[in-house]
C-alpha cells in the first residue's frame, strides 16, 4: 500500500465516518421510538427498511453487524496497522471489505426488490463501503505494479 501517501489517513476518516453511521442505525434500530431523521411514507423510507424482516441477518441485527465490521475496519485503518511490517494486516483489511461489498450488494437488492424501499442512512454506509474499498484496490495495485 501506498503508506506515504494520503490512503492511511483517508481511510481511517471513511472507516471512522462509517463507524459513526453504523452506531446511528444501531441506536435507531434498539430505540423503541423512530429516531432516525428520514422520509416516511414514500420509496425513501428508512423506519420501513430499518425494521423490516432484513433489517435482521441469523437473528443479529445489520447495522449491529455494520457497527462491529466499522469498529474492525477503523482498527485496521489506525496508524500502526499501516505502519505493520506484517503483510497480514493489509490483506485482511482488504478481505474485510471484500465481505463488506458483498454485504452492500445483499442489502441494496433487499432494499430494492424485497422491501420495496431505500434508507438514506443505510446508502451512506454503502457509500462508504465502496468508496473505502476503491480507495484501498486501487492503492494496492498501484503499489504491486500490475
Amino acid at each position: 500500500m501506498l503508506k506515504t501517501s494520503r490512503v492511511p489517513l483517508v481511510s481511517l476518516l471513511l472507516a471512522l465516518a462509517g463507524l459513526a453511521v453504523s452506531i446511528y442505525l444501531t441506536i435507531a434500530h434498539h430505540s423503541t421510538s423512530n429516531l432516525l431523521v428520514c422520509a416516511e411514507n414514500s420509496v425513501v423510507d428508512c423506519a420501513s427498511v430499518t425494521s423490516s424482516e432484513q433489517s435482521e441477518l441469523f437473528g443479529i441485527a445489520v447495522a449491529d453487524l455494520g457497527t462491529a465490521f466499522y469498529a474492525f475496519l477503523t482498527v485496521l485503518c489506525l496508524p500502526w496497522a499501516w505502519r505493520s511490517a506484517n503483510p497480514w494486516v493489509g490483506w485482511v483489511r482488504l478481505g474485510s471489505l471484500g465481505v463488506g461489498v458483498l454485504m452492500v450488494v445483499y442489502l441494496v437488492a433487499a432494499e430494492l426488490f424485497l422491501i420495496g424501499k431505500i434508507c438514506l442512512w443505510c446508502t451512506v454506509v454503502h457509500v462508504i463501503t465502496l468508496a473505502l474499498a476503491a480507495l484501498l484496490v486501487t492503492a494496492e495495485l498501484r503499489t504491486s505494479n500490475v
